[in-house]
């Protein structure tokens, strides 16, 4: 029997996540926060390597820098990134198995399907059927009542700084997942998202899908949440949460209080 021909992985500068979330920190240490993450699916570009562990590398789906666990991806050469990058399905159920004969794996809402055909994907150690809910190729009208029936499907999601799915989530990637089904690709952070989009000059003139930024004291935008109607905003605070939105702030009827002071609105759609 032939042996297999082994693969230089030094030829390789790409990579794909095999596992339903991991981790991507500032700094390639154990112990650094948590910068932000790659979802089942979702492909980079192998920027350095520091020993055997670490890579630092660029994502694709959510466009930031930054350093991730070797053994947590597949090495993929570069024909394999282009097929696997353009036009993945993105899964639309909170959480949903993708298996094959022998292994299955909890995906989450807004992992990437590389290659979907509507019932399966492929990966490079097998493919792997999917049978949820899923969107591909824009096939998602864009209304303001289907962005907010998508944003919907977040809510009571915990807060976690650098989260990106239902099962932790900040507010960048909250809005950038909820436009990333709609094909629209938004930066990761609220104040590059602040960036886009027109003004919409009074709270009363916002419609649903609006984005609603607020500043800190120092005036600096801070956060972000979606107009999801009258008056009502839908973010991340404790939890992915809807609260009241007027022209000081958002407004918390649990606690009573602002915790959030409007700085603009923008209407990206």
């Amino acid at each position: 029997m032939s042996k297999k021909k082994k693969v230089d992985t030094r030829l390789l500068f790409h990579a794909v996540c095999n596992l339903n979330i991991i981790q991507i920190f500032g700094r390639p240490f154990d112990d650094e926060p948590i910068f932000s993450q790659m979802l089942f699916g979702e492909t980079c570009t192998i920027i350095e390597k520091k020993n055997k562990h670490w890579y630092k590398i660029h994502t694709s789906a959510s466009n930031i820098t930054g350093w991730l666990k070797a053994n947590q991806i597949i090495l993929i050469n570069e024909n394999l990134y282009e097929k696997y990058t353009a036009d993945p399905g993105l899964t639309l159920e909170i959480c949903h198995p993708a298996f094959t004969d022998e292994i299955s794996k909890s995906i989450v809402m807004g992992s990437a399907l590389p290659q979907y055909d509507g019932l399966s994907c492929s990966m490079p150690d097998n493919k792997y059927v999917y049978n949820g809910q899923a969107t591909q190729n824009g096939s998602l009208e864009l209304t303001c009542e289907l962005v907010v029936k998508i944003a919907r499907r977040y809510l009571h999601s915990p807060e976690l700084s650098g989260g990106r799915s239902p099962f932790g989530i900040d507010a960048g990637a909250l809005i950038q997942s909820i436009f990333r089904f709609f094909d629209i690709l938004l930066p990761r952070f609220p104040i590059e998202q602040y960036m886009l989009g027109e003004v919409v000059d009074f709270v009363d003139s916002a419609v649903e899908g609006d984005l609603a930024f607020c500043m800190n004291d120092l005036g600096q935008i801070s956060h972000v949440g979606m107009v999801i109607g009258e008056k009502k905003v839908l973010h991340v605070h404790g939890c992915v949460r809807i609260d009241k939105l007027d022209h000081f702030g958002f407004y918390n009827h649990d606690l009573k209080k602002y915790t959030h002071k409007l700085r603009i609105i923008k209407r990206i759609i």
